[in-house]
């Protein structure tokens, strides 16, 4: 079996090209080393934290090997970053360069890199939009890595319909939490609606106030991560078979 990763991470205005989330599968022999510690967070700011429910660290999803297989066999690991520090100094390679060096004209359209060191990489990049990020935007990388070139190139197509489905649901959930924001301020505290030049006024000085957001505030959704992991074990449940 390939040794895949599928990884969410977006260049942040503070400390660059980040890992936010990262799920890869395990075997049960293993699964304590692939968890990470409660003291093990990064003192990282909003934008680039992992916020789970219950403060948990760690999301695990246990698989079975087979439909008629009794005990589970694998388990998909969701964490900040890789606990292994090898696969977490490939990782961080393959980030910089999806979200610093490597570049296409069309956002739509995926890219694919890597090497026999770092392993290879489908990556998509995607942006949202936000007024209080500089240029009123921020941008994300969703990537799939494995050490098997081959592997990963033969499921090129399930891959991107699992990324396109994980990138509309973020993006989906962001123009929501947007179309609300912007309702709320269209309207005073009397009902009535506010005067156009207000309003003007009020965006300017969100826009004036770059500041970091994680990305449940941004969707305004506290699952979106467990959301992720749950779309990101599917899509590692699939090209597993």
């Amino acid at each position: 079996m390939a040794n895949y990763i599928v990884c969410l991470a977006h260049f942040c205005e503070l400390h660059g090209p980040t890992i936010i989330i990262c799920t890869q599968i395990t075997t049960k022999q293993f699964l304590q080393d692939n968890l990470l510690s409660s003291n093990s967070r990064l003192a990282n700011c909003a934008s680039c934290q992992l916020l789970l429910p219950n403060s948990s660290v760690n999301l695990t999803t246990p698989l079975k090997s087979s439909d008629d297989a009794e005990e589970s066999t694998y388990t998909c690991v969701s964490t900040h970053y890789p606990a292994s520090s090898k696969r977490y100094s490939a990782l961080t390679k393959l980030v910089m360069k999806s979200l610093s060096v490597e570049t296409t004209s069309e956002l739509s359209k995926p890219m694919f890199y890597g090497d026999a060191i770092n392993g290879y990489c489908i990556n998509q990049i995607f942006k949202i939009e936000d007024v209080n990020a500089r240029g009123g935007e921020r941008k994300y990388s969703l990537m799939v890595v494995s050490d098997d070139e081959f592997e990963l190139l033969n499921n090129w197509d399930i891959l991107l319909i699992y990324l396109s489905e994980i990138i509309n649901l973020i993006q989906k959930k962001v123009v929501d939490k947007n179309l609300k924001t912007e309702a709320e301020l269209s309207y005073n505290g009397d009902g009535g609606a506010t005067n156009g030049n207000v309003l003007d006024n009020e965006r300017f000085l969100r826009r004036s106030l770059i500041k970091p957001k994680s990305l449940t505030e941004l969707t305004d959704d506290d699952d979106i991560f467990v959301k992720f992991h749950l779309l990101a074990t599917e899509l590692l449940k699939d090209i597993n078979k």
